[in-house]
């Protein structure tokens, strides 16, 4: 009987594993935008008196409602800082043609939208992009930092598909000359 018992308990279970699986199959899975296909490019990186100037460009190379390969419009970007890049921050500026800029009101805080994935604070460049039209962002800062090729930051779609879309760039890195920030 025990036998039976066991015989029958792996049964159902071997079953109600193929009706799982089957039914996770049939199950469309969310595609969310790739964010890689975004262009992030930092343009330079000069001394504006005795402050560092940062400028990027941010592309949609693929504009489009996020369906079929295409990407929606960013929202904003959001870029971690290090303590001392927060406390060396001046001010955050944006242009869609790199020429007029304007100044954004930027308070280094959580971006309620990527608390799930992100839990420090971030400089939010609250503009984002139409279709395939750049948008350049410039931050200011009172001291001269590195170049980090791997910063990280987050690029947020309009509505529709979400995440967190972590992204790799040519950022801020340490405060020029030392190794650890």
């Amino acid at each position: 009987m025990k036998h039976f018992f066991q015989k029958s308990i792996l049964t159902a279970a071997v079953f109600a594993s193929v009706i799982t699986l089957s039914s996770f199959n049939n199950v469309k899975k969310a595609e969310n935008a790739t964010v890689s296909s975004y262009e992030i490019t930092r343009m330079s990186t000069d001394l504006v008196g005795t402050s560092q100037q940062w400028t990027w460009k941010l592309t949609n190379v693929n504009p489009g409602n996020g369906e079929n390969g295409t990407l929606q419009n960013v929202s904003h970007w959001s870029i971690p800082l290090s303590p001392s890049a927060e406390a060396a921050f001046v001010s955050a500026e944006y242009s869609f043609d790199g020429i007029t800029w304007y100044t954004l009101v930027v308070e280094i805080e959580r971006d309620p939208s990527i608390r799930v994935c992100c839990t420090s604070d971030v400089l939010k460049f609250n503009v984002g992009t139409s279709g395939s039209q750049p948008t350049y962002y410039r931050a200011t800062f009172s001291t001269s930092f590195s170049t980090n090729i791997n910063a990280t930051a987050w690029v947020k779609t309009g509505g529709g598909r979400t995440g967190c879309n972590l992204y790799y760039f040519e950022g801020i890195g340490n405060v020029a000359g030392r190794t650890n920030d």
